[in-house]
């Protein structure tokens, strides 16, 4: 099964391009703001801020991952062939996690290492070994991984592909990114920091033994990771609990 969906899911164009559009986006984004922003306000993790880009990409193929597979039908004869469907469906997160953490570790580096060229010729001088800075860049690549894999929980549920992006952009960036603005003031603060985008940002800003300023809307990273996995665990059980007959009518 492990080897089936590691085949199917390069044998799909749309992978490459997603990964080459995150990679891209995010480097590229890394590179913008290391030659614009003003010497004395660069801040080395602020250079990752491009994987507010590159989740759109790995979350659009993780949605891709599994949708495909259902609009076109042949979802029909792979749970024809094995009739586990949770096991199809455990086999096809696990190839798409590793893919996702491999190559948001790889892209966040990259990103990382460009910024740190290119600030260094501008006289900003930082490096992987200072306070904070390898959690960072760590943190980046894993939430770029775990948005890709809320992306293949709404593939999974909605099963056509137009539907499962605009509910992913939906949820991401409106039920997460508007709505709590609206809410009252009492509540806003607390709903903002359990965001998505929020956790995103916490992750790849410096580390903190302690809690954030209340002002400044973030989680401290060690609890914006907690987060992360408790959300992850979730998208991960959740395609394999709704996984029955219905994925073949």
């Amino acid at each position: 099964m492990i080897k089936s969906e590691w085949i199917k899911l390069w044998s799909v164009r749309s992978s490459w391009w997603a990964l080459y559009v995150a990679a891209v986006g995010m480097i590229g984004i890394a590179a913008a703001y290391s030659l614009t922003i003003r010497t004395y306000q660069a801040t080395p993790t602020q250079a990752l801020q491009g994987a507010a880009f590159g989740q759109l990409a790995f979350g659009v193929l993780g949605v891709l991952a599994v949708s495909t597979e259902y609009s076109t039908g042949l979802i029909r004869t792979t749970f024809a062939t094995v009739p586990r469907r949770r096991v199809v469906i455990a086999a096809k997160c696990g190839v798409l996690l590793a893919v996702l953490l491999v190559v948001g570790q790889v892209v966040a580096f990259a990103a990382f290492f460009t910024a740190q060229l290119l600030l260094g010729h501008r006289g900003v001088h930082f490096s992987l070994g200072d306070r904070d800075m390898l959690i960072s860049v760590l943190g980046s690549g894993c939430y770029m991984a775990f948005i890709g894999m809320f992306g293949f929980c709404v593939g999974v549920l909605l099963q056509k592909t137009t539907a499962a992006v605009a509910t992913f952009f939906g949820v991401v960036f409106v039920a997460m990114g508007v709505i709590p603005n609206l809410m009252p003031g009492s509540i806003k603060a607390d709903v903002t920091r359990l965001t998505f985008l929020k956790i995103g940002e916490a992750m790849s800003s410096p580390a903190r033994s302690l809690p954030r300023d209340a002002t400044d809307g973030l989680l401290s990273t060690g609890a914006a990771w907690g987060m992360c996995v408790l959300y992850l665990a979730v998208v991960l059980v959740v395609p394999l609990l709704v996984v029955t007959r219905r994925d073949t009518n």
